[in-house]
């Protein structure tokens, strides 16, 4: 499957949620089953940097979202593991084959920081050990005005 380039708009402190829709290549929509598939997204500053602004997994849902705090950015390890919130990856979202959901809290885009950051999200059959890179792109994060 073709990876497809979307460039995401997001605002501070506002609640975040994105609707994706996942076919195969001869179009039909790919039914995620629970335990066959695991989905994962990271957002970055840089693509060259181990530092992460955002960590979306479908494995955690609806506990499945991870950003920086105060500090912005996290390392994702045991000395620096971020804030976690209510979001993340839902798949089959609302028992739909092939729908996927990206959702992120309004406290934990309140902590990303402002301006353009690079992403990608990553789709694995569990049972094949196939991995797909569904979308890709940038995150144009707008600054919070009201506080």
């Amino acid at each position: 499957m073709a990876t497809n380039n979307y460039n995401i708009s997001m605002y501070q402190g506002q609640s975040f949620f994105l609707d994706i829709d996942y076919f195969d290549t001869a179009g039909f929509p790919v039914d995620m089953k629970s335990g066959e598939y695991r989905a994962h997204m990271q957002v970055r500053r840089s693509p060259f940097t181990d530092k992460l602004v955002l960590d979306l997994s479908s494995e955690r849902w609806p506990y499945g979202v991870t950003g920086g705090g105060t500090g912005a950015q996290f390392g994702g390890n045991t000395d620096n593991v971020g804030i976690t919130g209510v979001g993340g990856i839902s798949l089959n979202y609302g028992g739909n084959s092939g729908a996927i959901r990206l959702e992120i809290d309004h406290e934990i885009t309140g902590y990303v920081p402002a301006g353009a950051h690079f992403y990608d999200l990553n789709v694995l059959n569990v049972v094949t050990n196939y991995m797909d890179k569904v979308i890709t792109g940038t995150v144009d994060v707008q600054a919070e005005v009201t506080r």
